[in-house]
């Protein structure tokens, strides 16, 4: 490897290391700096661009001022051409480039050395190598960053199972957003202990809640129409210019089909790939159907199957299942899709205002797909054994999400009126009495908390800028 360019990846070694200003930190940084004490490997996945090699960085910060030596600390970048040519030759290589700036062998260390690799996926079968070497017990802490879980996750899971701590990098969250400008976040821990389950929330409780958020109501449906329209990606929220954010989002468009998908598809097929993105955006919250869309695209069936896989290993899309109490029939049902960031979503679809969301009617499912992405957002910080699911029958009742934890199920409807009807808890009541369940919730744009007590059930009427 150049030395110049080892040199300017790990600027510690030589004491120029500081964290550019104006970093968030983000909301699971907390836990990866836990992590980084664990022995297993840590992976730090996620979308392109949401700030994996930030968090990165700050883990190396973190490290450098707990007294690690500069020299303990490597990072490398399997992004860069010229390394990842060199180890394709020989993997063997990269014990060679780093005892050399170690200048002993690793064998005799004794001290523990941490290893950052970026973009590890690059580097077909480099996985099966640090498992080999992780079964060596080295004194090394191995960090791994993936945009792309295609091969990654396979590899992980054949190859480093129970080897793994792993920890998903998520676009900006709404505590994230409020630091990014400058502002204290607003504290809703206590309505996210009643969303998944852990406590149990009477009117007055919930009313307490609402008064302590309310300071914070215009900003907060400031930042939820910014993240309802332009996403969440890092460089995307932190911009005060939409036009500066639209830029960033057809870039990111084009980036992702030029870098990461172009391998992966025949280069005459690629024009098939983005339609087929178009037409998963088109139909955010609605049921997988493979053979209508390949019918649309004159395309077969298992195209489209398999670029819909490809969506979703490089994370722009995410699945729900069916809930059911039969584990089968989660697996089998159709799955329901939605975007893993808004803002892409919708540049896909040349919707760039919020205006153009209220005149062609798609601001109701935007709205459920924003609410899903911010519990998924707190379920992979606070809540990790809780799953979303939706709900449908045979019949055709069905709810949004369904909120499952160990000890609860919560069903959750989405809807974009300002005022509940009869109609909108239809889907509710017939969970709750199939599922023999107490408590529903009905999410909107009402004006207030509130609770519709039926003998002993409970709908809870949440205004969307509360979740």
């Amino acid at each position: 490897m150049d030395e110049n360019l080892f040199n300017n990846y790990n600027v510690w070694r030589s004491g120029g290391f500081s964290l550019p200003e104006g970093i968030v930190e983000r909301d699971i940084h907390g836990l990866a700096v836990r992590f980084l004490n664990e022995k297993e490997i840590l992976t730090i996945l996620g979308l392109r661009q949401t700030g994996k090699s930030t968090l990165v960085f700050q883990l190396i910060s973190d490290l450098l001022k707990k007294g690690a030596g500069p020299e303990r600390i490597f990072y490398f970048t399997l992004d860069d051409l010229s390394l990842r040519q060199e180890l394709a030759q020989s993997h063997q290589q990269f014990l060679k480039i780093v005892e050399k700036y170690l200048e002993k062998d690793i064998q005799r260390q004794k001290t523990k050395l941490y290893f950052f690799i970026d973009e590890v996926q690059k580097l077909p079968g480099f996985i099966e190598y640090i498992k080999a070497l992780y079964d060596l017990h080295l004194p090394i802490k191995w960090i791994l960053t993936g945009s792309s879980s295609l091969t990654l996750k396979a590899q992980i899971k054949e190859s480093l199972a129970g080897r793994v701590l792993s920890l998903p990098v998520l676009p900006f969250s709404e505590t994230e957003v409020f630091k990014g400008h400058g502002y204290q976040p607003p504290d809703k821990s206590g309505l996210q202990s009643f969303l998944f389950g852990k406590v149990n929330l009477d009117k007055k409780t919930l009313k307490k809640y609402q008064a302590q958020l309310t300071p914070h109501k215009q900003r907060i449906l400031h930042f939820l129409d910014e993240a309802m329209v332009f996403g969440g990606l890092p460089a995307v929220a932190l911009s005060t210019d939409p036009e500066r954010k639209r830029v960033i989002l057809r870039n990111y468009r084009d980036t992702y089909l030029e870098q990461d998908i172009r391998n992966l598809v025949k280069e005459d097929k690629l024009w098939v790939y983005q339609k087929v993105m178009e037409m998963m955006a088109s139909r955010v919250g609605d049921i997988l159907n493979y053979s209508n869309i390949a019918a649309q695209l004159e395309v077969t069936v298992d195209t489209v199957k398999r670029y819909t896989m490809l969506l979703e290993k490089t994370f722009i899309i995410t699945n729900l299942t069916t809930y059911s109490k039969n584990i089968r029939n989660e697996i089998l049902k159709t799955p329901k899709v939605y975007f893993t960031d808004m803002g892409l979503r919708n540049i896909l679809l040349g919707l760039t205002t919020l205006t153009q969301l209220e005149l062609l009617n798609q601001y109701g499912i935007v709205l459920e797909n924003t609410v899903i992405n911010r519990l998924n957002a707190h379920i992979s910080r606070l809540s990790p054994e809780v799953r979303l699911h939706y709900w449908r029958t045979k019949t055709k009742e069905e709810v949004d999400l369904v909120l499952y934890s160990p000890d609860k199920l919560i069903p959750v409807e989405v809807k974009s009126v300002k005022k509940p009807q009869t109609r909108h808890l239809k889907g509710l009541r017939s969970f709750m009495e199939k599922e023999k369940e107490k408590t529903g919730i009905l999410v909107g744009r009402f004006e207030d908390a509130d609770i519709i007590e039926e003998g002993k059930t409970k709908i809870y009427l949440l205004p969307h800028w509360m979740i």
